[in-house]
């Protein structure tokens, strides 16, 4: 009985503390892996009413993917972070053609990380980078470096945090 006490124990204990609300829409992003909130089970989806309602930014940045300043709008990677209860780690972000790529949770708030839904004012498609762009603002294309370019991965739709 003991044995099976300590097992269900385990178990909880590595079950997300904190409920989300569940999506509305159709969902958009999905997080899992060592989150400490969730909504469905062990895992946090979201649709786009839910990650409007996060810290929603508009800036104009370059990227080494566009020509000239471009606005984008969508939600901090910070404030995803702080809903799913997320502090350390990495995120490996995977895009809907199954391309992944690790993001430090640490650039978050080093790099104002947005997770753009919208650009030059409209919505993304699929075929537009969409539904969710990571971007990195810049003042320059070309202040960009290699690394942090390739940690700009659109078609996002999935992301495991690893600690």
């Amino acid at each position: 009985m003991r044995a099976l006490l300590i097992c269900l124990f385990s178990a909880m204990a590595s079950l997300p503390s904190v409920a989300l609300e569940v999506p509305n829409g159709p969902p958009i992003l999905t997080v899992s892996g060592e989150i400490g909130a969730a909504n469905m089970g062990a895992v946090a989806v979201f649709d786009r009413a839910m990650l409007e309602a996060l810290d929603w930014r508009e800036i104009e940045t370059y990227t080494p993917f566009t020509d000239g300043p471009q606005k984008f709008a969508g939600p901090t990677l910070a404030s995803l972070l702080e809903t799913i209860d997320v502090d350390s780690g990495t995120l490996m972000a995977t895009a809907l053609n199954d391309f992944s790529i690790g993001i430090p949770v640490s650039d978050a708030d080093a790099y104002d990380v947005l997770l753009a839904l919208d650009h030059n004012g409209r919505a993304m498609r699929m075929r537009e980078k969409g539904p969710i762009w990571v971007i990195y603002p810049s003042d320059s294309a070309d202040v960009i470096d290699d690394e942090l370019g390739s940690r700009m991965i659109w078609q996002l739709d999935r992301i495991q945090v690893q600690r």
